[in-house]
């Protein structure tokens, strides 16, 4: 038995275990440094972006999501129509439902 070499097999285990922790490092960085301010901020530029004039930033406000894979809904109500957006824990928008008034 010789102990001065490991086996051939463990050189691409040790790279799979390196990617895989390079990989939930990044995932959890930026898990970490998203915060509820930046997030209802970018919300509030793309709503303004999309509405167009009239819009405005401070038509928007954020409440915690009661769905377990989401973290905010920021509800943007202004004169025509009431927009949801819904943000997962990552800052992204993954749903957006838009309620005309009068309708």
């Amino acid at each position: 038995m010789r102990f001065g070499r490991a086996p051939w097999f463990f050189i691409p285990l040790l790279a799979l275990v390196c990617l895989g922790a390079v990989i939930a490092l990044l995932l959890g960085g930026r898990s970490v440094t998203t915060t509820e301010t930046a997030v209802i901020e970018a919300v509030a530029d793309r709503y303004v972006a999309e509405a167009g004039a009239g819009a405005a930033r401070s038509d928007c406000q954020a409440t915690p999501a009661q769905s377990s894979g989401l973290w905010l809904v920021v509800t943007c109500e202004g004169a025509a129509a009431r927009v949801e957006y819904f943000v997962d824990r990552f800052g992204k928008v993954t749903d957006r439902r838009e309620v005309k008034k009068g309708a």
